[in-house]
């Protein structure tokens, strides 16, 4: 086997996208909070890579915008993030989580919020959401992280919520 390629996502990619997060996170996936948060709220096309293995699509991660609090203040909410089962430990995860997160850096984004499992993501740099004020409805507090894209920026307080606006940088119809 080859090691695997990013990419970005493109629309053409949609179907296998799907065939992936069914297989990693069931049919059922959407009546989770997290894809409650993105009902309506296209991902940014500009932070969705695709990660590749011998021409077969292996991993991928997305990001959507969020608001956070009744001040409504701006953020995103990476996920979902999946790697093909069988493909675990071998670093395909991680090279697309960095990916996005260094692009949505680059595009000035402040703050990175996610639903998760905390021994996964908190070795990445990620912490617990609870500890800046932010919670996801009908999420236990030790599944919801944050991360700070730029140092020393406060993070928004209050509840996460959809955000069902474009994203800069790209036609987000491409996405959906």
């Amino acid at each position: 086997m080859s090691p695997f390629q990013i990419s970005p996502l493109e629309s053409a990619d949609r179907p296998a996208v799907e065939a992936l997060l069914d297989r990693v996170f069931g049919r059922d996936r959407r009546s989770k909070s997290s894809y409650r948060l993105r009902a309506d709220n296209p991902p940014c096309p500009a932070l969705a890579f695709a990660a590749w293995m011998d021409g077969r699509l292996v991993g991928s991660v997305q990001q959507t915008r969020v608001a956070t609090g009744d001040a409504g203040a701006r953020a995103l909410l990476l996920g979902p993030l999946a790697v093909e089962p069988e493909l675990r430990g071998q670093g395909i995860g991680r090279a697309l989580l960095r990916r996005s997160l260094d692009a949505a850096r680059a595009a000035g984004w402040r703050h990175v919020f996610l639903v998760g499992e905390r021994a996964y993501y908190e070795p990445l740099g990620f912490g617990p959401a609870a500890a800046v004020g932010v919670r996801v409805a009908g999420e236990p507090a030790d599944r919801v992280h944050h991360m700070p894209l730029i140092p020393d920026n406060p993070a928004p307080r209050g509840e996460l919520r959809a955000w069902p606006q474009p994203c800069p940088g790209g036609d987000t119809a491409a996405l959906q």
